[in-house]
This record gives structure tokens, C-alpha cells and sequence, in this order.
């Protein structure tokens, strides 16, 4: 009986992914379009590389909020995007039950954690989900000291790579795991995590230097969203601030909800590992208004590619949840406790639970077209289905490339544009309209003389003077296009020259472009700031393709692929049949001692 539930819920699961969709935050801005261009480049048997549709072009391979190579892009070969998409969550959220579950032998405990303000809404994030499910599969790890798990658990977290949240699994699992398994179990757990992220490690090495994520931010930009006093409030008495953008303001949080009940004060009051995990996790979510944190912030720049501490309120509700299921395994009065705790959380689960009808964002794909779309929707002026329905009416960045539209000097959220396409766009808003009008102009043309600049301050300052940059002085021999076409993740042009010419291609440039003239490698460079230049020396068939690591990337995929293959292949693994775990050692003590 209790299988034929789980396949009617499986099925339901399936069935209403076709309806529904995980609209909110990040999955509209950024995820849904990223893994709609992905599953093009999939369906056609391609690694995709390169995304034609943002900021006048952006990686897309070593773009981490992609998720290029995580297992489950096999769903986007086989069923529409939006359902792919939405089953991520869905199937995410199946394995943050059951890897609570097995770490704490609660099922209750599995529930309120699945329930929860912090993973209900690490569902309007296509990336944190991951870890809303994997953290918990780290720590049973552990507590099963099963190397090959602990493993599986850090490399799909690093295939969906989140510095702040990764911090925190470690910290996590550092703590928990302290003395607990042998040093060589380490080891190997590493390696099989950096063979399962090593196509995404490869394929963002091949750009780590030039997307403004590797550039440091402000320590109050990497502060923002820290948890106040009211936020921690929230997480023991009841969500002050409301549920999604109802109150609070968006910029003001970054979860929506942080609500997990009463029950986590009572389960506090215990000698345990994961007291401690929650006492540091706290620590570090307090952020700006943690002076220690803020002046270590401050002072060390390398922390500055991270932002939100507020991140840390993940790993913190899992140790108060197995807090709770030790609690919970004592205490005579189950059924008080178990009213007064999932029945606030199923009713602020249905508040908060940032799903919508999908009809309203199944827009039409029409032609692929260049433009510029400044949002001019107030955040948080409408209740927040209306108000994402309203902008995907409006096609706005970047949700709009899932019809076809490219958008020229948009502002990237994830910050995986180029650093010379940030100042572009910074120069457009402080009034340089040059800037956009190369950015929408046609997508390729000769550059008949350029003005040569020796760094990027001199390129911007001829640029706005009206001269065409380029890292030299340069002439161009009479050049024309003959044709411009792309396939798939390849342009290909055909090109007549009498001689040495340079060619502006529209698309952002980065070192890795590669461009070959009937097989010959070309010289790249950037050109008006931040376009791609190349030099081309005769008339042929110009091709262009972006990665100069393909070779090691799929190679990589493919000892990836085998490797969890490997993993998830038997039929049990130790997640099912390992030691008893401290949770399990203090029910049992209990039990004893009654």
C-alpha cells in the first residue's frame, strides 16, 4: 500500500508539472530562460556554450546558474522546458525529505524541514534548491561515513556552484563530521565531487577572469540581505514580513519566509554537534549586523565574490531540524507537537509556495531580433503573481529570450557578463548612447579604420569621441559579408576581402572565442570596448565557436556521467543501510533510559 502512495504521488508530481511553474525571483530573471536556451542546444545534441540572448552575449557552459551538467538536464531532451523545469524542483524537494529523513530516522522531522520557510522558498531559486537537498544528504554522509556519498552530495553541489551556500556545507560537515571519519574518507569524497564538477570547473576556468563575478564587490553589497533580529524572530514565532513580496520588500530579503515553528525553541536545549552547526550558521546569517563578520568582510578581499549572508539560514534550519527530531523522539506529548507544528507550516507553505499557472508565461517564440527593454515595472508594487505575469507580458530581461528576443546592454543579475561589457553598460547609462547603437547595429560588419588604444580607459575615451577602437591603429583593405548565418552554437560567416581587414562580430568578447578561416586560427581581440574583433587576412568561410576547452569539457562530462553512474547504480546504497547516526544513538539512548 504504502508503495502504491508514493506512485500516486509521483505521478501527480508529473502531471501537474505541465501546469504549473516556479515563476518567482530568479527562476523568471535568470533560470527558466538559461535552461530553455540550454535544453535548444540539448535537443541539437550540443553542449551549449554560448548565450546569444543576454547582455549582447554571455557564457552559458561556465555559467554555474545554468547548471549545464546537472544530471537532470536529461528531462530537457525528453519533455517541454517548463516541465523539465519545474520537476527539478519537485524531484529536489522528494530528496530533501528523504535525506532528512534518513539522517534523522524522522519522518516527522523530514516533513517540517520539507515544509519550511527556507527550503519553500529555495524554490524560487533554480540553484539553492540543490542545496536544500543536498546539505541534509552531506550530513547523513557523514553520520553513515560513507565516502562515496559525502562525494555525491559535494559534487552536485558544485555543479550548481554557490560560494556562500557551499561555505556552509563545509562548515557544516567540518563540524558534524569532526573526528568522526578518517582522513583518507575525506579524500576520497573530494575527489569523487571534483570528478563529478569537473565540466563546469573546466568549462568557468576557461572564463573565471574575465566575468565581473571574479571581480570583488563592496562589503556592503556582499552584506546585504544579513538577517535581522526580526528575520530570526521569524523562524521560531510566525513570518512578520509576509510571504513573497506582500510586505518587506524583496531587496530586504532574500528567502521569503524563514518560518519553521515554536517547536526549534524546546529542541535548542540540547548537548549535540549540530547545536553548534546552528550556533555558527547563525553567526555568519547575521552579516552586517555581526561586527565581527562585517569587519572580516571589510578587510579580506577574496570573501567578496560572495553575497547574502542570509544564505547561512539553509544549514542553520537543517541542524535545528534534526534538533527537532531528537526532541521530538522524546518528548511523550507527539501529537500536541505535531499539531502546533505542521499546521502553521502546511498554512504558511500554501501562502509562500512561489508557484503560478504557467499559462500566462508561455509566451510565443517568434523570430530572433536585437533590442534594448528597460524595465519600467515598480518590484513589489503588485501582489507578486500579478507582477511577474505583467513581465512576461513585456518580455523583459531576460525572460524574454525564451521568444526570441536579444537584449543588447542588459545588466546580467547573475554577473556573468564580461567586465569590459560592464563598463559598456555603465558608460550607456551615464548618457554614451554609442554604446547601445553599436550594440544593436548589424551583427557583423568591417570596421574600415580604427584609432588604437593601449588600455581600456583610453578605448572608452576614443569610443565616446567617435572613433571604431581596437588594441591598434589600423586600416582595413575593402571588405564585405557575404553571408552571416548560425547553427545552433557555431556563426559562420562568408567573407570577401583584398586584404587584411578587421571584422566586428556582435557578440560580447572574451579570450575564448575561437575563430578559424578554412581551418586556420585567427587573431581575436576586443573592439568599440567590448565587441569581438577579428582579423581577417584573405576572403573564406569564417567560423566561430566559444570554449577553447571543449575537448577537456566533454571529456570531463563524460568521466562525470560514468562516475554517478557508478554511484547511483546498486541498488542500495549506504544512505539506506549505514551505522546509526547521533540522532538515531539519542533516540535510542532515550528509549533505554525509559
Amino acid at each position: 500500500m504504502k508503495r502504491l502512495w508514493w506512485i500516486v504521488a509521483a505521478l501527480a508530481a508529473f502531471g501537474a508539472s505541465f501546469f504549473l511553474f516556479f515563476f518567482f525571483r530568479d527562476n523568471f530573471a535568470t533560470h527558466y530562460p538559461l535552461k530553455v536556451l540550454s535544453a535548444q542546444a540539448f535537443r541539437a545534441f550540443e553542449i551549449p556554450w554560448w548565450n546569444f540572448h543576454d547582455g549582447g552575449g554571455q557564457p552559458l557552459a561556465g555559467n554555474p546558474n545554468a547548471l549545464t551538467f546537472y544530471p537532470d538536464n536529461v528531462l530537457y531532451l525528453l519533455l517541454p522546458a517548463h516541465a523539465a523545469f519545474n520537476l527539478h524542483f519537485l524531484l529536489h524537494l522528494a530528496i530533501a525529505w528523504a535525506a532528512m529523513r534518513a539522517l534523522t530516522k524522522s519522518a516527522f522531522a523530514a516533513t517540517v524541514y520539507l515544509l519550511s520557510g527556507v527550503v519553500i522558498s529555495s524554490t524560487a531559486f533554480y540553484n539553492l534548491v540543490v542545496y536544500a537537498a543536498m546539505i541534509p544528504l552531506a550530513l547523513c554522509a557523514v553520520e553513515r561515513r560513507s565516502a562515496r556519498l559525502l562525494g555525491l552530495a559535494f559534487g552536485l553541489m558544485l555543479l550548481a556552484a554557490e560560494p556562500v551556500m557551499l561555505l556552509g556545507a563545509v562548515g557544516s560537515v567540518a563540524i558534524v563530521g569532526f573526528r568522526r571519519m578518517p582522513f583518507r574518507a575525506y579524500v576520497i569524497a573530494l575527489a569523487v565531487a571534483v570528478v563529478i564538477a569537473s565540466p563546469q570547473l573546466v568549462a568557468y576556468l576557461d572564463i573565471a577572469t574575465e566575468v565581473e563575478r571574479s571581480a570583488g564587490i563592496s562589503a556592503r553589497t556582499v552584506l546585504n540581505t544579513s538577517l535581522t533580529p526580526t528575520r530570526i524572530a521569524e523562524i521560531f514565532v510566525w513570518p512578520f514580513t509576509g510571504f513573497l513580496n506582500d510586505a518587506g520588500g524583496l531587496r530586504e530579503k532574500l528567502f521569503s519566509t524563514l518560518f519553521l515553528g515554536v517547536i526549534a525553541l524546546p529542541a535548542l536545549w540540547r548537548r549535540s554537534r549540530y547545536t553548534a552547526v546552528a550556533a555558527v550558521m547563525l553567526f555568519l546569517a547575521l552579516g552586517r549586523y555581526n561586527p565581527l563578520v562585517a569587519a572580516v568582510v571589510e578587510h579580506v578581499d577574496t570573501l567578496r565574490i560572495m553575497r547574502f549572508p542570509e544564505k547561512f539560514a539553509l544549514p542553520l534550519v537543517v541542524a535545528l531540524c534534526v534538533l527537532i527530531a531528537q526532541f521530538y523522539a522524546r518528548t511523550r506529548q507527539k501529537a500536541i507537537w505535531a499539531a502546533i507544528t505542521l499546521l502553521p507550516l502546511v498554512y504558511t507553505t500554501v501562502c509562500a509556495l512561489p508557484v503560478d499557472r504557467f499559462a500566462p508565461y508561455d509566451v510565443a517564440r517568434g523570430t530572433p531580433r536585437r533590442t534594448y527593454v528597460a524595465s519600467t515595472i515598480a518590484a513589489g508594487a503588485l501582489p507578486a503573481r500579478a507582477e511577474y505575469r505583467l513581465r512576461a507580458q513585456h518580455l523583459e530581461p531576460l525572460f524574454g529570450a525564451v521568444a526570441g528576443v536579444r537584449y543588447a546592454l542588459n545588466r546580467s543579475p547573475d554577473r556573468m557578463h564580461s567586465l569590459l561589457s560592464r563598463i559598456a553598460e555603465e558608460r550607456f547609462r551615464s548618457g554614451q548612447r554609442r554604446y547601445l547603437d553599436v550594440a544593436l547595429a548589424l551583427p557583423a560588419v568591417f570596421l574600415p579604420r580604427t584609432a588604437g588604444a593601449r588600455n581600456v580607459n583610453e578605448a572608452v575615451a576614443l569610443f565616446e569621441r567617435g572613433a571604431d577602437v581596437a588594441p591598434m591603429p589600423f586600416a582595413s583593405a575593402p571588405a564585405r559579408i557575404v553571408r552571416y548565418t548560425e547553427h545552433g552554437q557555431r556563426i559562420e560567416l562568408e567573407v570577401e576581402t583584398r586584404g587584411q581587414a578587421l571584422l566586428l562580430v556582435n557578440q560580447s568578447y572574451f579570450s575564448a572565442w575561437v575563430a578559424r578561416l578554412d581551418g586556420t586560427e585567427l587573431r581575436t581581440m576586443p573592439v568599440n570596448v567590448d565587441r569581438l574583433g577579428v582579423l581577417i587576412p584573405h576572403s573564406g568561410t569564417l567560423v566561430l565557436t566559444f570554449g577553447r576547452h571543449r575537448a577537456a569539457v566533454a571529456a570531463a562530462w563524460i568521466a562525470s556521467i560514468l562516475l554517478l553512474a557508478l554511484l547511483l547504480l546498486p541498488k542500495r546504497i549506504e544512505i539506506l543501510d549505514g551505522r546509526p547516526g547521533e540522532v538515531q544513538r539519542a533516540a535510542d539512548e532515550d528509549r533505554s533510559l525509559a
